[in-house]
């Protein structure tokens, strides 16, 4: 008897990394599996294609869905699996989600329809999907396996063959990169963006005076930063979401990672390559959102806090900082139960053990 497996996704990265392992190395085994795969970022400006792809899967049966967002799909499985887009820094709910009445039906949603929550370590437990209301709804079975798509991370051929392409395109061979990534506010910034054009462009000539470029990967729904005005710099790319899916693939090719709240960093500290904060407008982000972290704690923000370029410009002269190596390294025990690229391979095995079950 045949077994229908969904993996869905909004964006690709978690779920397209089990597509590519199950292909790779279940596939042979498992004729009585088949799986369906969708993202549905390539249809987020055709809503009437998506309600149309969610018909036809609503009047499907599913041995086991998995997705990264809280698709109505779930009630056609009893074995579904949830694993969000990040883990590690913000609270979820945020506390301007837990008087939306809209949001918390989202997130009681989760907690009925799923029973089994995919995260990176035990500590994602304390504070993801809870709240007093949500307590109240059954309990998730968290289950700390990894993330999928940061197996690529560990992966040094994968990490390679990354950089070949991207200096091959860029012509950037023997240049240090620099990745600029800041998360989603979903709010009215109160404080003006430290970093002016004129520091821009004095950062633009440092970086080519010392062999470094800047790649700014703005969130997908939000540009914190306009990149129009980086359209006269040599030294720094706008790398979008339209251009690049692949988060990690960015990650990969890059030297040091700067960023505010982003759980990209929780992703970066796999590569134990330097990462730096700028944390601006924390205390609105505090009170609008709220953090699961200490941000005042080095080993929950292991990387110097900038208040301006000049502290970037100086941290990135003396990056291989001691001091930041043993931070970092006390931060991925903190942020991970399983540091190792066999996260595809542990969900596979808890979808395949669900399937199975008679």
């Amino acid at each position: 008897m045949k077994k229908r497996i969904l993996l869905t996704s909004q964006t690709e990265d978690n779920i397209k990394a089990l597509q590519n392992y199950f292909n790779k190395n279940i596939k042979q085994d498992r004729p009585d599996i088949v799986l369906e795969y969708m993202s549905f970022y390539k249809y987020k400006n055709f809503k009437l294609m998506h309600y149309i792809i969610r018909a036809s899967q609503m009047v499907k049966n599913y041995s086991a869905v998995v997705s990264d967002y809280t698709t109505s799909v779930f009630k056609k499985t009893k074995n579904g699996v949830y694993m969000s887009h990040g883990y590690g820094t913000k609270s979820t709910p945020g506390k301007n989600e837990v008087d939306n009445k809209k949001m918390m039906d989202i997130y009681k949603n989760i907690r009925t329809r799923i029973k089994n929550v995919v995260t990176l370590s035990e500590r994602d437990s304390t504070y993801y999907l809870r709240s007093t209301e949500l307590d109240k709804v059954a309990p998730a079975n968290y289950m700390p396996l990894g993330l999928p798509r940061n197996d690529m991370l560990f992966d040094q051929e994968y990490i390679t063959t990354c950089r070949e392409k991207f200096d091959l395109k860029h012509n950037t061979k023997g240049k240090k990169i620099l990745v600029f990534c800041p998360t989603w506010r979903g709010y009215e910034i109160e404080k003006a963006f430290p970093i002016t054009q004129d520091d821009w462009t004095q950062f633009d000539k440092f970086m080519g005076e010392n062999n470094w470029e800047m790649i700014y990967r703005p969130h997908y729904l939000e540009r914190l930063v306009d990149d129009k005005i980086f359209d006269n710099m040599k030294n720094i790319i706008t790398m979008s979401f339209d251009e690049e899916m692949s988060t990690q693939s960015i990650l990969a090719v890059s030297d040091m990672l700067l960023t505010d709240y982003s759980s990209i960093y929780v992703d970066y500290l796999v590569l134990n390559r330097p990462i730096c904060f700028l944390p601006y407008d924390s205390v609105q982000y505090e009170e609008k959102r709220g953090l699961a972290i200490d941000f005042d704690k080095e080993e929950d923000t292991p990387g110097p806090k900038l208040t301006k370029i000049e502290d970037l410009i100086d941290y990135m002269k003396n990056s291989d900082n001691e001091k930041y190596i043993a931070i970092r390294q006390v931060a991925q025990k903190n942020f991970y139960h399983y540091l190792d690229g066999n996260s595809c391979e542990r969900v596979w095995n808890l979808i395949l053990n669900l399937v199975d079950k008679k």
